[in-house]
């Protein structure tokens, strides 16, 4: 590919002097222009060639996405570990999971597989001390709908070279088993439900439907759009009825794109105890602003016309449709224009190998929990672990409104499992066109084969277009310099499309050594049907929405490792003093000052944010000191901070216990990996995960191995600029490790990045000014066409589904 592209610009490069020459042909010429093509074929400078970008001999960084043969204690499971782990499973006395194909929701079947990872000293010592690489294992989640009464299992299994065992996975302050009750969504379970619930309901209030809405729930294979599909809600489990059942609500809307911004006034409460879906059962109808015990009694009500009815426009599918992302109104610019791209111009400066990468003076492994979401291991400047993990947690959205629908939905988002909703990633949409795309191998419920997304992550650098750092000395009595540098940074990004909404996740790299974790949230709002004029939960956005006051909120795991694993967390606190000026004693004249607050316990750590009492939060090793012997460590900077206002310990708050605190510090233990679980949207009466244990006990966490977790939020109030979708724009949180007395100076000072700009002569400044580009060219290079139309035309199902059996969950 490269080497056509350069033979096309050798050619136009002829053909460019060819034209200028011709007109300035005089007697015996042809020599000179002859002489001139042959120069500039040889040449391969500016003026005539340019090489392509990112394509100089020179770049000798390694882009490799194979799957290793003896993968790292942090890289994912492999393909080969998953096929190994699949026919363990199906033969184990024990478990005796179904086939793929004939699993069924009452049978034994395997629901998900991700890594386990050893303990840490383990691995430390594997990486610290040339120790031996401990084992790998998976942990395994397996709904067992053939047991009485059925329950889910977690199991760890390994060693995965060549499994031996599968023992169920023990944690303290996590119960295993769980009840089938509270098991995460499925796709085996949203068909049943299709099945033996949506579509029967066609048969008694079919003409309601029909008559109300221009649409039923079947008899739509000529056109789609006479369809109504769902959007499944869970109600979580006891907390308001105070049992154990599974229980949904299934609210209506027009199957037309996108389908939450189209409800109607309908939705049934479903009964999904069990594991048979023959006695699943509707037990509640949502019609018309009212609730009614069983659809019997609003057939009864509808056909004596004794209750209150509805008659909807059917909204036309069109291109024009406000609901849809085609692009309307006044085209900007007036003809096509590209805009502002950037590029590689000498070739990647970073390296990705098994998962592990290095850029500039970091180094980190990353992976992608099917379960969880996306980590990062092993972060290291020049040489030195910052972080054993940064990882996201959880991300839960809760909603308000005056009818069942945003009432009850609350999302605990790992509930639909976060990393497997993370694929194509598209170039030129959500990540640069001369990104790296990272495939990510996931286990599949439907083949036998595990699941391939081809663009799970996407790496690249990007120039942020703002300065690192600078000062322009302009004056000459001040020095007559200027010296600068732009941010460019290493990001690894990742979207999750969990139902309407598409969330973003960056780890980001600086050239001084500071990580940025940054988490943006865009797609499609959940409104609910317009009908409450008072408008206290929202606006009315269009023709039938209101768009529902909800709450993002997301928790992240942030192990760091700052000198070594003994740490201490402290605060500066910024406390106002009033001094007396020595030059005039009588006046009162007020300061701030900094305060040192070690924090010696759990719950001595617990972080709530208070405009009144500002502080920076410190991690660092006490026994190693600058050379002035202060602190040496990190910053942590929180930024996207919301409070949660749901009373502690009341009705839904209790499966979210991780949302009361901005930050909470605990000692690193192995058994205390996640502060959810799957189970959160269903589990409301009994939390298989109560976070607020990891803390109770209060430990010391002087001089510990410490882990940090943080948590974000916003509270989002939809607005008409929210239609078709949210922007990400202002719609993000972030929170940054920043180095605290870490580095001599800022690291970023051995940057080939940066300029210097001074007088040729200081003596006499009209001789004019010199660029220091520390031995950076300033030539320009070819970009290289896109390639996406050519890709999605070989294989369109690397961005939208095409093929059924791709479908992984």
């Amino acid at each position: 590919m490269y080497h056509g592209v350069v033979l096309y610009r050798y050619v136009s490069c002829v053909l460019t002097e060819v034209r200028k020459r011709v007109m300035s042909l005089r007697n015996f010429a042809w020599l000179w222009l002859i002489s001139s093509m042959v120069t500039c074929l040889l040449a391969e400078d500016q003026g005539c060639f340019s090489h392509v970008c990112g394509s100089t001999s020179t770049n000798n960084h390694v882009i490799d996405l194979t799957e290793p043969e003896r993968p790292g204690p942090f890289h994912d499971l492999t393909k080969t570990e998953m096929i190994k782990l699949r026919k363990f499973l199906e033969k184990d006395p024990n478990i005796r999971a179904a086939k793929t194909r004939k699993a069924t929701l009452n049978s034994s079947y395997i629901y998900m597989a991700d890594l386990y990872l050893p303990k840490k000293s383990k691995v430390l010592n594997f990486l610290d001390n040339a120790g031996k690489q401990p084992g790998r294992y998976a942990r395994v989640m397996v709904n067992r709908g053939d047991l009485d009464p059925p329950v889910v299992e977690e199991y760890v299994c390994g060693p995965l070279h060549k499994i031996t065992k599968c023992k169920l996975m023990v944690l303290r302050n996590r119960r295993n088993p769980v009840e089938f009750s509270v098991r995460p969504f499925s796709q085996m379970e949203i068909d049943a439900i299709d099945k033996y619930l949506w579509k029967s309901l066609d048969a008694k209030i079919g003409h309601i439907l029909r008559e109300s809405y221009n649409a039923s729930v079947t008899g739509c294979h000529k056109d789609p759009t006479d369809c109504l599909t769902y959007n499944p809600v869970a109600m979580s489990t006891g907390f308001l009825d105070n049992i154990n059942q599974r229980k949904m609500w299934l609210f209506a809307s027009y199957d037309i794109p996108f389908y939450t911004l189209h409800p109607v006034d309908f939705g049934v409460l479903c009964n999904l105890e069990g594991s048979n879906p023959r006695k699943w059962k509707v037990e509640e109808v949502w019609y018309a602003g009212r609730i009614y015990d069983t659809v019997e009694e609003l057939v009864d009500g509808y056909n004596a016309k004794t209750i209150p009815t509805v008659k909807v426009v059917k909204p036309k599918e069109t291109n024009e449709l406000f609901s849809t992302l085609y692009r309307r109104g006044q085209p900007l610019p007036k003809k096509p224009q590209r805009a502002p791209v950037q590029v590689e111009p000498d070739g990647k400066r970073y390296s990705l190998k098994h998962r592990k990468v290095k850029y500039m003076d970091w180094t980190f492994n990353f992976r992608m929990s099917a379960l969880t979401g996306p980590l990062v291991y092993d972060v290291r400047f020049k040489g030195e672990r910052i972080a054993y993990e940064i990882a996201l947690a959880e991300i839960a959205v809760f909603y308000s409104g005056s009818d069942p629908l945003p009432q009850i939905t609350n999302y605990v988002d790992s509930g639909e499992l976060l990393g497997s909703h993370s694929k194509s990633l598209v170039p030129g949409g959500d990540c640069p066109e001369f990104s790296t795309l990272v495939n990510q191998t996931f286990w599949s419920q439907h083949q036998d084969e595990p699941g391939v997304f081809d663009a799970t992550f996407c790496l690249f650098e990007i120039n942020n277009g703002h300065p690192l750092r600078r000062h322009s000395s302009y004056e000459k009595d001040a020095g007559s310099f200027y010296g600068g540098m732009l941010d460019s940074v290493l990001t690894l990004r990742s979207a999750m499309t969990l139902g309407n909404y598409d969330y973003f996740v960056d780890f980001i790299f600086h050239q001084n050594g500071i990580v940025e974790l940054r988490l943006m949230a865009t797609g499609y709002i959940l409104p609910a049907y317009y009908a409450n004029k008072k408008g206290d939960y929202g606006f009315r956005l269009h023709d039938y929405i209101t768009g529902s006051l909800h709450h993002h909120m997301a928790h992240f795991k942030v192990d760091l490792d700052v000198g070594g694993t003994s740490n201490r967390y402290e605060t500066l606190n910024i406390v106002r003093e009033k001094v007396k000026l020595k030059s005039r004693p009588h006046v009162k004249y007020y300061q701030n000052k900094v305060e040192r607050n070690l924090k010696t316990t759990e719950k001595a750590a617990v972080y709530d944010y208070h405009f009144e009492t500002p502080k920076y939060l410190l991690v660092h090793n006490n026994d190693k000191k600058t050379k002035y012997n202060q602190l040496k460590g990190f910053r942590i900077q929180l930024n996207g901070i919301s409070y949660n206002l749901l009373p502690s310990d009341r009705g839904n708050e209790g499966t979210i216990p991780w949302a009361r605190h901005q930050m909470v510090v605990t000692r690193h233990k192995d058994d205390e990996i996640w502060s959810s679980s799957n189970y959160g949207m269903f589990d409301g009466l009994d939390p298989v995960v109560n976070f607020t244990k990891f803390y109770d006990d209060d430990e010391d966490i002087v001089d510990q191995d410490l882990v940090f977790w943080l948590t974000g939020g916003m509270h989002h109030i939809p607005h008409t600029e929210d239609l078709p979708v949210t922007p990400s724009v202002g719609n993000h949180l972030t929170f940054f490790l920043l180095p605290y007395n870490y580095f001599d100076e800022c690291p970023s000072m051995g940057s080939r990045d940066a300029m210097y700009i001074k007088h040729i002569d200081p003596r006499d400044p009209t001789k004019g000014v010199t660029v220091d580009r520390n031995g950076n060219s300033r030539d320009q290079c070819v970009i290289p066409k896109s390639t996406l139309e050519e890709t999605v035309s070989d294989n369109p199902d690397l961005i939208l589904e095409s093929r059924r059996e791709n479908f992984i969950f």
